[in-house]
């Protein structure tokens, strides 16, 4: 896709802006979901820090309700311990607060008034999320930690589980473990009130930032067709002219206005130097042309003589040909004269050849004769050899 000028110019306004605003809002959001969620966690651990101050207040006002009872009592006096756990179901606080009580068996001494599980080992029973309630209450209270979290059925519905803090409180002399605990449900209902707050007033800002951010872009957007306007106004003059001038029929005696002191100024002046170099140049192109007007007429003319030459000229060719004709006739028959000389000739080698094997064969002949006679010869000598020797023998015997 191909854009305008005028449109890169208006991106160019446009984008960083819109990336910008869209960074801030991204990273305003972020920071302040980050400290929504430091000022929930804050005002969590507060609310539970005040709910730690509530059962710690709680078990102080039932450890001094039996402080008469423990204080005198021997270790292991469990007639005390009945009299104590008797003054401790009777004490409420709060809608549904209330005492509860095991031994280090973990075994159910009291839990309120109510008669539910008292006298059983409740060491094995666990919450829904697997804590060992019972145990860990007697455990934290011998330990000096105080403190469990678990989850307990709503009362009145089961099928419901509230989340719990309870703080449980050893008694050595009668193997007490005191506890009492506090529901943590309206601490939950107190954050989603609080997060709720928060995100009201985070969302708030949020579409501050972005009204903000849209009337910055609306601004850009009027400031950018306006620029884009002032540059690419000029653009279309000059793009005007020389479409002019690309059709043929531009005046090349027009200038363009450079009364800008900008770059499309410094623009237009160089338009009009170049404009006025090629109005030079056709001028030089014009008067060529007419002396080349005459320079062609010439060169008809010459073309003409030329032509008159040619034809004076095909005519002897025509001549020429017609002797080369002749001339190839008279080559054909001296053709045929010759391979009768050729024929001539070939038998005359072949006679020359049969007188050739005969003349070889005579000098093998001679040759023989030769042989025989030097051999005759050699028999002779012989001969004279053995005639001397009987001359020699005869003279000595005269």
């Amino acid at each position: 896709m191909r854009l305008t000028l005028k449109t890169k110019v208006l991106l160019l306004a446009l984008v960083p802006v819109t990336l910008f605003a869209l960074v801030l809002s991204g990273a305003a959001a972020k920071i302040l979901h980050g400290l929504a969620d430091e000022e929930l966690e804050t005002t969590r651990e507060r609310m539970i820090d005040d709910a730690r101050t509530r059962l710690e207040d709680y078990m102080r006002i039932g450890v001094s309700s039996v402080a008469h009872l423990y204080e005198p009592a021997a270790q292991g006096d469990l007639a005390s311990r009945d009299e104590a756990i008797a003054i401790l179901k009777k004490i409420k606080f709060g809608k549904d607060g209330y005492f509860f009580g095991h031994d280090s068996n973990v075994v159910r001494l009291f839990r309120g008034e109510s008669p539910v599980d008292v006298g059983s080992n409740l060491s094995d029973r666990r919450d829904s999320n697997g804590v060992y309630i019972n145990r860990e209450l007697v455990a934290v209270a011998k330990n000096n930690t105080y403190y469990v979290n678990y989850s307990s059925p709503l009362p009145g519905n089961d099928k419901v589980s509230v989340p719990k803090l309870a703080y449980s409180y050893y008694l050595p002399k009668w193997d007490l473990a005191l506890g009492t605990a506090v529901n943590l449900d309206n601490i939950e209902l107190a954050l989603d009130r609080v997060r709720t707050d928060i995100e009201g007033r985070v969302n708030s800002i949020l579409t501050s930032i972005l009204v903000i951010a849209g009337v910055m872009l609306a601004a850009l957007c009027i400031a950018g067709v306006l620029i884009s306007n002032s540059i690419v106004k000029p653009i279309q003059v000059i793009r005007a002219q020389l479409d002019d001038i690309a059709a043929g029929d531009g005046d090349l005696t027009h200038r363009l206005p450079e009364d800008r002191s900008d770059e499309l100024g410094q623009l237009a002046g160089s338009f009009n130097r170049f404009v006025g170099k090629i109005h030079t140049m056709v001028s030089q192109v014009a008067e060529m042309t007419g002396q080349l007007t005459g320079m062609v007429a010439e060169v008809a003319s010459q073309a003409q003589r030329s032509e008159k030459a040619m034809e004076t000229q095909r005519q002897e060719t025509d001549q020429v040909a017609t002797a080369i004709n002749e001339m190839s006739a008279a080559a054909q028959e001296v053709a045929h004269s010759a391979q009768g000389a050729a024929e001539a000739a070939q038998q005359t080698d072949q006679e020359g050849q049969q007188a050739k094997a005969v003349v070889d064969s005579s000098i093998r002949q001679i040759h023989s004769l030769v042989e025989e006679i030097r051999s005759s010869g050699t028999s002779l000598d012989a001969l004279q050899q053995d005639v001397h020797a009987i001359v020699g023998v005869l003279d000595v015997i005269r």
